[in-house]
């Protein structure tokens, strides 16, 4: 069962990754806000530890940047039985994408109301798609037994 429980997620993440790249949307990630903000705020007053918060708002650009790209990985990584890095992976590259998304129709909920394009596009709808999916590929992967749980 556990087996199972690992090829499904594993095959889930690179779908989901797969239509994260065909619906081409990438987006700044709640999490590499927040980090930048730490970088703005108190990166002076931290000293030598403000390189340390770049590096890190560096790394997260590129695997927020490249969200699908993470997501295959992640996806491949749970087929290989990986469960913390495939679930890290593909919880950076898609599942944060929801709040992220979240956040943006918000802010244009509130900015221009319902007539703002962002519910219009239809790549959109699909990024939602691969972003639920690869969020079902993380709690499909946790069930598994044998994987250690995220700390």
């Amino acid at each position: 069962m556990a087996q199972k429980s690992f090829r499904t997620a594993g095959f889930l993440g690179i779908v989901a990754g797969l239509i994260l790249i065909v619906s081409g949307v990438t987006s700044a990630s709640l999490l590499l806000t927040a980090v930048g903000y730490v970088d703005n705020y108190l990166g002076s007053s931290i000293g030598a530890g403000q390189i340390l918060v770049q590096v890190a708002i560096a790394a997260l650009t590129y695997l927020v940047g490249l969200g699908g790209f993470s997501v295959v990985i992640g996806g491949i990584l749970l087929l290989r039985k990986h469960g913390t890095a495939g679930r890290f992976l593909i919880g950076i590259g898609g599942g944060m994408a929801i709040f992220s998304l979240l956040f943006a129709m918000g802010e244009a909920l509130y900015v221009t109301g319902t007539s703002a394009p962002i519910f219009r596009q239809v790549y959109f709808g699909l990024y939602w798609i691969g972003a639920i999916l690869a969020t079902i590929s993380i709690f499909l992967s946790r069930k598994a037994p044998e994987t250690k749980p995220i700390i």
